[in-house]
């Protein structure tokens, strides 16, 4: 069967109409296909996502192939030995067997021994006695004496309380068992949740102290992550610098929380590009380097052979200014030299930006070099004071990562109560382990069960 030309151009068009379909289909679909491998290569290194979240684990350490431990020419270090409470003596054989005497040195070797006591505790039974007035029948019952609280538990006790569920991530349950295996002090889960309480209560102070601290502070770090309170989801605000640590909880991460916490506040800010940070002025903000490295990292990886050729440049710049900031700090190179340095590495990184915008396709990478350089201006804060003024936000990670332990080994909280506890002792403690590295731990906790001074 002949068909007309008529016929052959209408079948034709349909076949182009097709064809065009087809296309568009296989060009959203390659799109999509480049999305999907790039997804999968995402990992702490080029992304937001954790460590725990890499599915390879990247070999960052080269192996040197030398024997694991300390290498010849290191300076030894050794325990110090303790206070003895008892001292014995043990002599060899007086003789040698060939007949001769043994002539003993000066000074004795020293095996040291060290063992726990027995730990009882300590139970003080006060017998409150009662009775009534002969005439009027009025009951009549003594009181406990000045200094003497209601609890169950003394000082110690609270503190030994307070160390295993805030500061050592235990559940209820593990310092339960902990406090009745090891100090012999059996009690229940509810006297110990509301030990918790009373802790809490007693340390709002020296937590509002330290939230006025943090206030008048000239430089803050922050940062925040999620966590669940039950079946509802809230936050964690991270507040710290080189003395002090605040930890919040919320159930928000905008910037109302920052206005609360921080009004009017004057200082200089160290964050990651949330969004919820323009609250403070661009003036005094400087931008984590250690988030833009992770998007340097991605588009060095990219597939698309432009953006991994850019990508890469942009990573040397990025090591290359971390570098120079770490020979400033040690010495090494003068200011001058580092500021003139920097500013060729901002050149260049402002060059290397501008470029991605003139890549075909990769709608994702222009706009993430887009919301780059609006605040390109808060990446080089850290030249006005290079040795006052970090590039990174690395200080918060790590205070942080107290908190996010925590969230992961001992079940968090339920209630509004467990929160208000939870921060104010991971603040306390985390404070004190900035203004006092070398402190015992029993000196922080003795005061918390009565009044915690700040620092």
């Amino acid at each position: 069967m002949t068909l007309s030309v008529t016929e052959l151009i209408n079948r034709l068009s349909v076949l182009e109409r097709r064809v065009e379909e087809l296309e568009k289909e296989n060009r959203a679909l390659r799109e999509e296909n480049d999305r999907l491998k790039e997804r999968l290569g995402l990992n702490s290194g080029n992304s937001s996502f954790p460590p725990s979240r890499d599915l390879y684990k990247r070999k960052l350490i080269k192996k040197s192939g030398l024997k694991p431990g300390g290498q010849p020419g290191h300076v030894g270090k050794w325990r110090e030995k303790l206070q003895a409470d008892e001292e014995i003596s043990i002599h060899p054989e007086e003789y040698c067997p060939c007949g001769g005497k043994i002539v003993l040195a000066a000074k004795p070797y020293t095996h040291q021994k060290v063992e726990l006591p027995v730990i009882k505790p300590i139970v003080t039974n006060y017998y409150l006695h009662h009775g009534r007035c002969s005439c009027c029948k009025k009951r009549y019952k003594a009181r406990l004496s000045e200094g003497v609280s209601n609890d169950l538990l003394g000082p110690r006790a609270k503190g030994a309380v307070s160390a295993l569920t805030g500061f050592f991530k235990n559940s209820k349950r593990e310092a339960q068992m902990i406090l009745e295996e090891i100090l012999g002090l059996k009690i229940s889960l509810g006297t110990l949740s509301r030990t918790e309480e009373r802790v809490s209560d007693q340390c709002e102070t020296s937590y509002q102290q330290l939230e006025e601290k943090i206030q008048q502070s000239a430089l803050l770090h922050i940062d925040e992550t999620g966590h669940r309170l039950g079946k509802k989801r809230g936050w964690a605000w991270v507040f710290t610098n080189k003395s002090a640590t605040l930890i919040k909880l919320t159930e928000s991460r905008g910037a109302k929380v920052l206005e609360k916490t921080l009004p009017n506040y004057e200082g200089r800010v160290i964050s990651d590009r949330y969004s919820c940070y323009s609250y403070f002025l661009e003036e005094r903000r400087q931008v984590c380097w250690s988030h833009l490295v992770r998007d340097f990292e991605r588009f060095a990886q990219s597939r698309d052979a432009d953006l991994n050729f850019i990508g890469r440049h942009m990573v040397s710049i990025a090591e290359e200014m971390f570098g120079l900031h770490r020979s400033l700090l040690q010495k090494n190179i003068e200011l001058i030299f580092f500021l003139r340095r920097c500013r060729i590495l901002r050149r260049r990184l402002r060059y290397w930006l501008k470029r991605t915008h003139r890549l075909p396709g990769l709608e994702q990478a222009k706009r993430v070099s887009k919301n780059i350089l609006k605040c390109e201006p808060m990446m080089w804060k850290v030249l006005e004071d290079p040795l006052e003024i970090p590039p990174t936000n690395n200080l918060a990670e790590r205070q942080i990562r107290k908190y996010v332990v925590y969230r992961k080994t001992s079940y968090f909280a339920w209630a509004e109560r467990g929160e208000r506890y939870i921060e104010r002792m991971l603040s306390l403690f985390l404070t004190y382990q900035r203004d006092n590295p070398c402190q015992k731990l029993l000196q922080l906790l003795m005061p918390a069960t009565a009044s915690v001074p700040l620092c």
